[in-house]
């Protein structure tokens, strides 16, 4: 059933905001010509999404929970990329930004991703984090001494 749950918010959140309005906004606006390094934007989606299919699975298996902050996880989830960042999906939406970015080389997309990297801040400070640390208690806290919000921290 987790499974089921995921797919659905997954693909509605991440469907709609980290995929459809940037592929509208960038449709509907003008484009810089990127030329060939438009096609880097193919390593970012690729590794974006990678890293957000395997975060899904991550928190399906081990934390027995969907990534929904209505429904997170049963157990605190800190093996694989959550070793090395405490928000691996969302830098997985971010990486597909940057693709976004560098295909479409449209400034309103630009613009989108800095909001929708202030919308993943706003979400993780006032919701997430607020709902883990009530969950997990000590073991959240210490978490969160030893693993860094944003840039990963690669032993």
């Amino acid at each position: 059933m987790n499974t089921l749950k995921t797919i659905l918010y997954m693909g509605f959140t991440h469907g709609l905001f980290t995929f459809y309005i940037p592929y509208q906004l960038a449709s509907k606006s003008s484009m810089l010509d990127l030329g060939i390094l438009r096609y880097f934007a193919f390593p970012f989606w690729i590794l974006g999404a990678l890293i957000i299919i395997r975060c899904c699975v991550d928190i399906i298996r081990r934390g027995r929970g969907t990534p929904a902050f209505v429904d997170p996880p049963k157990e605190l989830v800190i093996a694989g990329l959550y070793r090395y960042v405490r928000n691996p999906i969302y830098v997985g939406a971010m990486l597909f930004q940057v693709g976004f970015i560098l295909w479409f080389g449209s400034a309103l997309v630009i613009v989108y991703a800095l909001f929708f990297f202030l919308g993943f801040n706003v979400l993780i400070l006032i919701i997430e984090e607020p709902v883990l640390r009530n969950q997990f208690g000590a073991a959240y806290e210490e978490y969160c001494r030893n693993v860094p919000r944003w840039i990963p921290k690669i032993p």
